[in-house]
């Protein structure tokens, strides 16, 4: 047998593996100037609110510019808005390297390019998820959705780690060259594909009607809708993001180094998730297994804000990773086969306001419980929250009941028929 046919489903179409791997190499760059910002504001300042300032200035644009950002996945052409908006991104960590090595970074600085690089991530990750169900077939789509959040979880373990030992031995001038070079590796990928990234681009209208389709659409949608509000709560109350450089200073004594593998251990178990169910078989009752995530997601912080041995710390961090990461495969997967691909961008847009904005408002509110109460109430807390924001959900029919198997085919754009195999 072939070695290609072992690997999950979804990369054995060329297009999609190739834009898989671009977007690899561009989410192990973000990871470390994600590190080395953190790291390099805590210095800068001595101050757990400063982080989660940072959290704050990378949430506002994404939640404010989200479903603009959806809005030009559905209106615009794909593959250029992506490849252009490389180049911004790309354009923003130079900057940070070159003002780190001329010694002239600030906390304002760093604010400033956390916003630019949140702007350029609102308007692009719309577009990024809508054209996974373009790139694979509809049977092989669970397959390809689990590889879109594999892709993240592998850039999140590996790039703190690596970033970690870069601060450690060069500083963090390296950790954003190491970005801007991953940047240009992504604009490669997105020039080489060939399959169209629509299934039928036609440029439209803007207007209020066409900018709000994806919210009302939701709207509509029980399911979705109560799958973006528990993402949405869970990030906010319990992402310890915030908290990990206190904890690696202050609290566990483990340095820059320790630093990097608390944030890889959150990624190593929503890795590990991530790729069971991109080679599983069908699973059922995913509204029920999307609650369980949750469920362990927020348990496993509360152990972890009352641990002070380092590896406990790292193993509970893994299993936070875990429970969300395979609740986020499902529910991604939800999102693409119960939407339109006309309106595909705008739904995940909307989506991505709930998912990229519920962390960084999430490092913003633990930055304050951890000011004014201590690290270890402020992941307590948050933890806490998770679980009863599930336990909250969990009451609710249309979740609880939901079944990925009886959503399988009808609402994914044609697009995907053509994906080009090897």
């Amino acid at each position: 047998m072939p070695f290609y046919h072992r690997l999950p489903p979804a990369l054995h179409h060329r297009d999609f593996a190739l834009f898989w791997a671009g977007s690899v190499l561009s989410g192990l760059g973000t990871q470390f100037t994600t590190v080395a910002m953190a790291w390099q504001i805590y210095e800068l300042t001595n101050s757990p609110l400063q982080i989660g300032l940072l959290g704050l200035a990378r949430a506002i644009p994404q939640i404010a510019m989200a479903i603009f950002g959806g809005l030009l996945a559905d209106t615009m052409d794909r593959k250029r808005l992506m490849a252009g908006l490389q180049v911004v991104q790309w354009a923003t960590s130079a900057t940070l390297a070159a003002l780190t090595m001329l010694h002239l970074s600030s906390p304002e600085a760093l604010y400033a390019g956390a916003v630019v690089l949140a702007l350029a991530s609102a308007v692009e990750q719309p577009a990024r998820g809508a054209v996974v169900a373009n790139l694979v077939p509809p049977h092989d789509l669970r397959s390809g959705v689990a590889l879109h959040m594999v892709q993240r979880q592998i850039g999140n373990v590996a790039g703190p780690g690596l970033a970690g030992l870069a601060l450690a031995f060069t500083g963090p001038a390296w950790c954003y060259g190491v970005d801007a070079a991953s940047w240009l590796a992504m604009l490669g990928a997105v020039l080489l594909v060939r399959t169209p990234l629509q299934s039928r681009y036609q440029a439209q209208p803007w207007s209020l009607e066409t900018l709000l389709g994806g919210a009302r659409f939701v709207m509509t949608q029980p399911v979705i809708f109560w799958f973006m509000v528990l993402d949405f709560g869970a990030t906010l109350f319990g992402s310890p993001n915030a908290l990990l450089p206190v904890f690696a200073r202050d609290i566990l004594a483990v340095g820059p180094t320790g630093l990097g593998m608390l944030y890889a251990a959150i990624s190593a178990g929503g890795l590990a998730s991530a790729t069971f169910l991109s080679a599983s078989s069908r699973l059922q009752a995913a509204g029920k297994w999307v609650l369980v995530g949750v469920v362990v997601y927020g348990a496993a912080i509360v152990l972890f804000a009352v641990t002070v041995n380092f590896w406990l710390a790292l193993l509970m961090l893994a299993l936070s990773g875990a429970g969300n990461g395979f609740s986020a495969v499902l529910r991604g997967t939800a999102n693409q086969m119960l939407t339109p691909d006309n309106l595909r961008g705008r739904v995940g847009a909307f989506n991505n306001a709930f998912v990229m904005g519920g962390p960084q408002l999430g490092q913003f509110e633990s930055g304050v419980i951890a000011e004014l109460f201590g690290p270890q109430v402020s992941a307590i807390t948050g933890g806490l929250g998770a679980l009863l924001l599930a336990l909250g959900v969990a009451t609710i029919p249309a979740v609880r009941r939901f079944q990925l198997t009886a959503h399988i085919g009808p609402a994914v754009g044609a697009g995907a028929s053509t994906a080009a195999r090897h």
